[in-house]
């Protein structure tokens, strides 16, 4: 995609809340100035203009917490295949998996990385690499949003509950902290959830372990499908993957690779909300967990083959995408699938 965008299901989402408060989506798209033909063209919107939908909703209803009070309801269609897959996902941790893997499906600008901090604590952080700065209703929306739908749609607890705001509005902040019941702090170097270790460990109240497979599966498909409109992301990803094993190549040699100069694969790269690195550690990422399947590579070749310096490297990055270590992901993938480490269903997850 050349451009941040919103899902069609995020978006309607927005004209449903404020259609329920009387304002209809003509009014909406009135105020925001566009034609209703300019909305919602191929399924997805500008983020510009999905940030416009929050600043009418505020002036309309004169709500100053419009985005944290609509993210505070439930909506988990907003979510679309993403709200099934953590309903289906057989634990929580299963569940946070799902939002890593394919919120991109919804919001094409926004990552979600997992983190095991001290004292028994895990961290979700959200990243928006490429996007200089997340508008408050957006953001508040969001955060909002994913505790409610983690509480009251699915009945998970989600103990000792802190919220970080990147910004620094402390009146909403205090509102987030009476709606969420949790501490929140503001001014932080990031948006992040935290909440104890107990939380990850819960199983599902609703699990189907059979239902989230079929459903995952089409949300890989719809990913690709995503992915695949952008052919020139697709090249540079193809020609990382075909020279990382050869060592981490540099943004040089990927561009040269291109026949283009490393100043426009980034600027190119930068236009669709990313950077080389971003892109490469995506690439090593998605290799990781295909190669971490084939239990007669060691550690030491999958730290080789993916660029790594030396096997602990390996352990920190894995960490980071998977929020365990490769080793607790071989054991996971051999439990949830119910088969021996020579016959590895390619369809399980780490929970």
């Amino acid at each position: 995609m050349s451009a941040p965008s919103v899902s069609r299901d995020f978006t309607q989402a927005v004209f449903d809340y404020l259609e329920e408060r009387g304002f209809p989506p003509s009014a909406v798209v009135a105020h925001v100035g566009l034609d209703p033909r300019q909305r919602l063209v191929g399924g997805r919107v500008p983020l510009p203009f999905y940030e416009q939908l929050f600043d009418a909703g505020e002036a309309l209803t004169g709500d100053r917490y419009f985005g944290l009070n609509m993210g505070a309801r439930p909506w988990p269609r907003s979510w679309g295949l993403v709200s099934h897959l953590a309903v289906a996902a057989p634990d929580a941790m299963t569940a946070v998996s799902a939002l890593m893997d394919y919120s991109e499906l919804q919001l094409s600008f926004l990552r979600f990385r997992l983190r095991e901090l001290e004292e028994g604590h895990v961290c979700v952080e959200l990243q928006h690499d490429g996007v200089q700065q997340l508008k408050r209703h957006v953001v508040e929306h969001l955060l909002a949003n994913i505790v409610t739908l983690a509480t009251t749609q699915i009945g998970y607890d989600v103990p000792d509950l802190r919220i970080e705001l990147a910004h620094g509005d402390a009146e909403n902040a205090a509102h987030l902290a009476r709606v969420l019941n949790a501490e929140v702090a503001v001014n932080c170097s990031a948006y992040r959830f935290e909440s104890s270790r107990a939380f990850a460990e819960q199983q599902s109240r609703f699990g189907e372990e059979d239902l989230y497979r079929v459903t995952e599966q089409l949300a890989r498909e719809r990913l690709m499908t995503l992915r695949g409109e952008d052919r020139f992301l697709n090249k540079v990803r193809e020609t990382v993957l075909q020279q990382l094993p050869g060592g981490l190549p540099k943004v040089e040699d990927v561009a040269r690779s291109l026949d283009t100069s490393a100043r426009t694969l980034q600027r190119r790269l930068q236009e669709r909300n990313l950077r080389y690195q971003q892109v490469l550690d995506e690439v090593r990422s998605e290799l990781a967990v295909q190669l971490i399947r084939d239990h007669s590579l060691t550690l030491n070749d999958l730290a080789d083959y993916l660029g790594f310096n030396d096997q602990s490297a390996l352990q920190h990055a894995f960490r980071r995408w998977q929020g365990m270590s490769p080793g607790q992901y071989r054991k996971e993938i051999v439990r949830q699938a119910g088969y021996s480490n020579s016959g590895i269903s390619p369809q399980a997850k780490p929970s």
